[in-house]
């Protein structure tokens, strides 16, 4: 087992957030000293031998920091709408990882409904939305390729983060409502606010300026 005992982890989620984090550390005390690109590491050593950065999968981030296996994280907030029965503190907005979460389809097809067949990674979010049009929800879990699935007759529509909007045409869908704007935030283990208090507050200065 790793000893992190005395260090503080910071988790950052795989992909475009992480990308887009990057040059946020890379001029400051936190620069990673490896390369993610050319190491299989998962723990990264940063040029502050107490600070090391956790890269894992962003639906990941939330857990670990709720169980103090990592203290800080940058995690979106569709991920955190669907992780909110979780304990951690929200820090920050970054304004990072831009993007929104909305439903698709074909534009009139909750006109009159009562119900909708959605295929979703956000059950919890696609069930609260369409309560509040006081549609019943009947939710398929996918994790990936949403934008096919009504076109192969597995749902009615679609509930999933939309960027240009451009998958969406391309498969013959509609961005029908914005259901909510999303960005990346910075949370904090609950606990670690207390007692690595200075770092957390030296992290935060560094991903806001």
């Amino acid at each position: 087992m790793i000893s992190t005992e005395d260090k503080l982890i910071l988790a950052l989620p795989k992909g475009r957030v992480f990308e887009e984090c990057l040059p946020l550390i890379q001029d400051s005390k936190f620069q990673l000293l490896d390369d993610p690109s050319a190491t299989r590491k998962i723990l990264l050593d940063t040029a502050t031998p107490e600070v090391k950065v956790l890269l894992i999968r962003g639906w990941d981030v939330p857990t670990y920091v709720t169980f103090g296996a990592a203290h800080v994280g940058i995690v979106g907030k569709d991920i955190l709408l669907e992780k909110s029965s979780e304990e951690f503190i929200e820090l920050e907005d970054l304004h990072i990882g831009k993007c929104r979460i909305s439903l698709a389809g074909k534009k009139e097809i909750i006109e009159g409904r009562t119900r909708l067949k959605v295929a979703t990674k956000y059950p919890n979010t696609a069930k609260r939305f369409l309560e509040s049009l006081a549609i019943q929800a009947e939710i398929v879990y996918l994790h990936g390729s949403q934008e096919i699935a009504p076109l192969m007759g597995l749902c009615e529509a679609i509930i999933d983060l939309v960027d240009s909007g451009k998958t969406l045409k391309e498969n013959g869908l509609e961005e029908i409502k914005v259901i909510r704007e999303i960005s990346s935030r910075m949370i904090v283990n609950k606990a670690a606010l207390k007692t690595k208090n200075v770092l957390i507050k030296e992290i935060r200065s560094t991903l806001i300026s």
